[in-house]
């Protein structure tokens, strides 16, 4: 800071609070202009509504608070235990300078991390969901007669035994057709033969 910023005997470190401290000293000179502190009823009616509305909050108004006070209690009109204390704002700690700078590329990755784990979160409930319907298309597989685990061997056992009772049922009619015409070829063969011996004789 290259010039100091002060008010009377005080100086301050930063622009802010010497900004409230200005505006602090202006409200104490209106009400040095508008009210006759120097009556003590008039000064001990400004001193509590000023303290009751934490009106001030810099050196300034709180000194101002203090002359207020002490020219009351020298008047006799009230003592230092009666007088409500003067409340003193509690000043917030400022981050100090030292602290490192984020760097501005740590945003973009912090951007970037984010959207990898939500992508992240995604795959895992998507595997999950098919993991589930993966299990339930076997359970159910596996209870069906024809599966897609069971299919080919079963459908395949299933049409060799079909085609054994084929040829067992075609082999069973080939038979009893050549049983049927071994018995006409035997009948007509005795028919023939019993011709033959009953010729006349002359």
């Amino acid at each position: 800071m290259g010039e100091k910023e002060t008010i009377g005997s005080f100086v301050f470190e930063s622009r802010e609070a010497y900004d409230r401290a200005v505006q602090e000293a202006e409200v104490i000179q209106q009400l040095r202009k508008k009210a006759d502190i120097s009556n003590p009823k008039t000064a001990l009616k400004v001193y509590n509504k000023s303290v009751a509305d934490k009106l001030f909050e810099t050196v300034i108004g709180y000194n101002f608070l203090y002359e207020l006070r002490k020219y009351i209690i020298d008047s006799g009109l009230a003592s230092d235990h009666t007088l409500a204390e003067i409340p003193i704002k509690e000043v917030a700690k400022q981050q100090p300078d030292t602290m490192p700078a984020r760097p501005a590329h740590e945003g973009r990755f912090q951007r970037l991390y984010e959207g990898q784990r939500l992508l992240n979160r995604k795959m895992k409930i998507a595997l999950t969901a098919l993991v589930i319907l993966l299990i339930g298309f076997v359970v159910i597989n596996f209870k069906l007669e024809y599966s897609i685990f069971t299919y080919f061997t079963d459908y395949k056992s299933a049409m060799e035994e079909e085609l054994i009772d084929k040829y067992e049922k075609w082999e069973n009619e080939l038979i009893n057709r050549e049983k049927a015409l071994g018995k006409e070829e035997n009948g007509d063969g005795q028919a023939a033969v019993s011709g033959g011996a009953a010729e006349p004789t002359e």
